[in-house]
């Protein structure tokens, strides 16, 4: 709860897109900028608490922050990216990720 405080201070407006199960991930953030990005993807795309730990566990913001293709990360992150030739496969970082016995790359 000190955490909570100190983080979203009474000045500050909570918004009332995010649950306190967002917040509880939120918090785990210690850089600011990167909290904050997380919280305005939650209100911007209404993700869940299962989306968020998703995108926190492939690193959505440090790939954003090193890719010059910004979109083309969001959409990955939205939609997720299906491996359908070889070509797919030979990417770099590989960031992979099985959702519903289909397996995802992320770069």
């Amino acid at each position: 709860m000190r955490l909570f405080y100190t983080k979203y201070p009474k000045s500050q407006t909570l918004s009332d897109f995010l649950s306190w199960s967002h917040y509880v991930e939120l918090l785990s953030i210690s850089d600011d900028l990167e909290r904050s990005f997380y919280e305005q993807q939650i209100i911007i795309d209404k993700w869940s608490v299962r989306e968020l730990k998703r995108q926190k566990k492939t690193a959505l913001f440090h790939r954003l922050a090193l890719s010059k293709d910004k979109e083309g990360i969001l959409a990955l992150a939205k939609k997720g990216h299906k491996i359908q030739t070889s070509d797919d496969l030979v990417k770099d970082p590989y960031i992979f990720e099985v959702r519903h016995g289909a397996i995802y790359l992320y770069t």
